[in-house]
């Protein structure tokens, strides 16, 4: 074996290869004729190029119009940020928990709307009843008990409404907190890069 022969490139990458398919070192040594340090070196060099290049950065290019870029860019300055290139790497690193659906809302609109179809039926049902007897023309069946019914159900209506926002600010609020801890550290730098 030839110990100062120097391998190129495309030999080193190619005994990397090689040598993570479990082809023996002394094999890949004797074919290329080099030292079998020559090979260690090149199967550890194709290993550190693979992680290289697995954590190089790349350019994302995505088309905005103006007003969104704007109202991004106010967004930003709302919070200080003067960065843009930094804050979408930010955002992007924090997606997986800014958008995970919130389940447990999720469940509570459920149960709202459950409860809010029941009250339209009840609503559906004094609605059939005066029809009815407007249709045959009877005197309408509707008492002061119906208004007690109606006036009970549209209060429920409202406080189910009241509740619905009252978990989109709940809603709001959390994915705000978690904007801004995506965020946090970038206020006051300088310069709305593009990169």
């Amino acid at each position: 074996m030839s110990r100062g022969r120097r391998l190129t490139e495309t030999e080193r990458l190619s005994i990397a290869r090689e040598r993570s398919r479990g082809v023996p070192a002394a094999e890949l040594a004797t074919r290329y004729n080099v030292s079998l340090k020559s090979i260690y070196n090149a199967a550890n060099h194709g290993v550190g190029r693979q992680v290289a290049n697995a954590s190089r950065s790349r350019v994302v290019g995505i088309r905005v119009s103006d007003r969104d870029l704007q109202g991004f860019d106010a967004a930003l300055a709302r919070r200080g940020v003067a960065n843009r290139s930094d804050a979408m790497r930010r955002l992007m690193l924090a997606a997986n928990d800014i958008l995970r659906p919130d389940d447990a809302t999720a469940e509570e609109l459920r149960s709202m709307s459950a409860a809010l179809n029941r009250v339209g039926n009840n609503v559906n049902q004094v609605a059939r009843r005066l029809n009815e007897a407007k249709l045959s023309g009877e005197r309408l069946p509707y008492t002061a008990s119906n208004n007690a019914e109606i006036r009970e159900l549209a209060g429920l209506v409202f406080e189910m409404a009241d509740q619905i926002q009252e978990l989109f600010r709940a809603r709001r609020r959390s994915l705000d907190l978690q904007v801004t801890q995506a965020l946090a550290g970038l206020s006051g730098k300088a310069g709305h890069g593009s990169d």
